[in-house]
């Protein structure tokens, strides 16, 4: 029998309609009225399509007792809007057992095969011929254990490439921008250059969890992963005989700057060419990437404009967007 995806229950085709299927829990709060001091659920579902909020009335805080976020639960409930929202008004809700769901329901995963993902990461790194460079780069990708963990990561919680395969995704369109800008700035060390691509994320592989949804761990909160990154790239230099002094400090900045500004969380800003070229790469990946799939994800709606996005302080125009183009699929074309 096939799932009611979230995708589905936002549809106009379900407003109205009853449902009763299995989601990831990823919020839950016990709130009361202040009028005449009833308590309710306030309630988040995920699953691999997207997010949708959730009501429940009756039972409240019998159920907060049982459940909890990451859990997987079936519901029972009645889908509608709350201040044009699509919200699922819940009925019943109980959790499951590890072995009554199929885990990949609930965690989206690049559409670009995990060989091809991997391959792509490897032929970046093939590019680069700097000796110590090179031994930095196999430290980290020739490591099988932190390979996979690479490969499962994604590169944000819900802006960009959320989803599993995200992180080498996304560093493979970095490092494509950043070749490409190779053939303009003749005074860039593209070896430099395409390691920083490869290393510029490596901390959030330490900086999300990915479970029935994915959150972020306590020291990616605690910490961020551009100091989880250059923690990461130091304790692999150190292992390195006469890794040089000068390229170390030159890399490591390429890792701390790359969010280009102290007020997005980077600790410098860009002060060489590679970290100047790296920052750009990045942040034109990742918007273009988070452009897309709001354009996917609303365009076949009839819709001229998207929704505000918040995180951006903008709308973005879907009219034009042709059919053809928004058909579902990886961005990412490797060879």
């Amino acid at each position: 029998m096939d799932r009611t995806s979230i995708k589905d229950l936002k549809t106009d085709a379900l407003m109205g309609r009853e449902v009763i299927d299995t989601y990831a829990l990823r919020k839950i709060e016990l709130k009361t009225v202040a009028a005449d001091g009833k308590q309710f659920l306030s309630l988040e579902f995920g699953d691999a399509s997207g997010r949708i909020d959730g009501v429940m009335w009756d039972n409240a805080e019998a159920v907060f007792k049982e459940v909890g976020p990451g859990d997987v639960v079936k519901i029972k409930g009645l889908v509608g809007k709350y201040r044009d929202n699509p919200q699922v008004k819940v009925e019943l809700m109980a959790k499951l057992a590890p072995g009554d769901y199929d885990p990949a329901h609930f965690l989206a995963a690049s559409a670009v095969p995990r060989p091809d993902l991997e391959a792509g990461i490897r032929l970046e790194m093939a590019a680069v011929a700097q000796p110590q460079l090179a031994k930095l780069l196999k430290a980290f990708f020739g490591d099988p254990e932190f390979m996979r963990a690479f490969l499962d990561a994604p590169a944000a919680k819900l802006w960009h490439h959320a989803w599993v395969g995200g992180l080498a995704e996304h560093t493979i369109g970095v490092c494509r921008l950043a070749r490409a800008a190779l053939k303009n700035y003749d005074l860039l060390d593209a070896d430099l250059l395409v390691a920083g691509c490869l290393l510029h994320d490596i901390g959030k592989v330490r900086e999300f969890t990915a479970g029935t949804f994915i959150d972020y761990s306590d020291e990616g909160r605690l910490v961020g992963h551009l100091v989880l990154g250059d923690q990461m790239l130091m304790e692999k230099v150190a292992r390195i005989r006469d890794f040089p002094e000068e390229l170390a400090k030159r890399l490591r900045h390429i890792v701390l700057s790359h969010h280009g500004e102290k007020e997005r969380g980077s600790p410098v800003v860009p002060a060489t060419l590679e970290a100047l070229i790296v920052h750009h790469c990045d942040h034109m990946d990742a918007h273009a990437a988070a452009f897309t799939r709001i354009i996917r994800r609303e365009g076949l709606q009839h819709k001229r404009w998207s929704d505000y996005v918040n995180l951006i302080d903008r709308y973005i125009y879907l009219a034009a967007v042709d059919d053809d183009r928004k058909a579902e699929g990886g961005d990412l074309k490797l060879f």
